[in-house]
């Protein structure tokens, strides 16, 4: 699948550069959206094996 797409956006590119433009920039804020998700659950898990509740602003309310 992602030869596919890697053909597609090429042959894209040689078409049609706006929809290029357009398909690039969704893919890398779709591919940045997907790495912050991961790095928030992976910081979430991090903090969760930590004793206390410092880091929380509504402990203790």
């Amino acid at each position: 699948m992602l030869a596919w797409f890697i053909d597609w956006t090429t042959q894209l590119n040689q078409t049609n550069h706006l929809a290029f433009a357009v398909v690039t920039v969704v893919t890398m804020a779709s591919i940045g959206v997907c790495i912050a998700m991961v790095a928030e659950l992976v910081l979430k898990r991090l903090s969760a094996g930590k004793s206390g509740a410092a880091g929380d602003p509504h402990a203790g309310h």
